[in-house]
Order: structure tokens, then sequence, then C-alpha cells
């Protein structure tokens, strides 16, 4: 009997993980909700979206990008520069395009130039070009608020 006792397993010692001060739990949520509130807050870059399609296209394009969030469009009336008989030789009809200027977030406009690349290729006479041009700034939070639809909500008065 001496023998089996002699040959029992050795007590493993298990640590528990240390627990963290309450200071630093506290200090860790406290990053973490200021983490979000600078992400809520931080302005959101903006780029000028520029689509030329042809004319006859234009509402079905300016209704199409408005998926993408954007709360300010101006369409205006484009012209080509080829003369008749290029346009001829090239088998294009007409010269009029329209031009939409639209405003969108930065991390929208990837997306709206992907979905407009697609419509160039699958809408039938919705050929059209795309471009954006960086922001750098716009005056006024309330105009800001606006162009980068960025709606606060508020609360109620009672």
């Amino acid at each position: 009997m001496s023998e089996n006792k002699d040959r029992t397993k050795p007590e493993k010692h298990i640590e528990k993980p240390a627990r963290m001060p309450v200071r630093g739990r506290l200090k860790q949520r406290f990053e973490k909700k200021k983490e979000s509130i600078e992400k809520k807050l931080t302005p959101k870059k903006l780029k000028l979206l520029v689509t030329v399609v042809n004319k006859n296209k234009a509402e079905f394009y300016a209704d199409f990008l408005q998926s993408f969030e954007i709360n300010m469009q101006l369409l205006t009336r484009g012209e080509g520069t080829a003369n008749s008989e290029t346009r001829h030789m090239l088998g294009l009809e007409d010269s009029e395009r329209a031009v939409i200027f639209s405003l969108v977030r930065e991390e929208r406009a990837d997306a709206a130039m992907d979905a407009l690349e697609e419509k160039f290729r699958t809408v039938r006479g919705g050929k059209g070009i795309a471009y954006t041009v960086p922001l750098s700034s716009v005056v006024g939070v309330a105009i800001y608020s606006f162009l980068s639809n960025n709606r606060m909500k508020r609360e109620e008065k009672k």
C-alpha cells in the first residue's frame, strides 16, 4: 500500500489569469467609447463626382446616383467638340451631353464609380465617363452636414 501512495500523481498548480484592476477596465471602456465618438464626429471627406452621359440618360443616372447617399446634384448641358463629319464616321448621332456634378462621401465614391462603370457597360445607349475630384474644404458646418449626408439626431425639448 505504501507503494501506491508514492505513485500518486503530483498535484498541478493552475494559475488563474490575473484580473485587470477596476481602474484599468474603466480606462479600457473609456478608450473604446472615446474612439466610437471620435469616429462619429470626425469629418468625412468629400469628393466631387463628375459624370458625362447622353442627354436622354441624364435623369436615369441622376436617380441612380442618389442611392449612394448623394444629397446634392447639379445637371448641366454639355456638348461634344467633334465636328459632324467625325461624329458621323464614328457612328455618333448627336453631340449633346449632360454633365452631372455630384458631391459624395469619400468612402462611397469607389462604390459609385464601380456601379457607374457597370451601368456604362450594360445600359443600352448609356455610355459615359465619370471621374472624381477630392475636395479640400467646405465652409460652414450646416452646409458640410448637408453635403456629407451627416444627419444628427435631435432630441426634442419638452
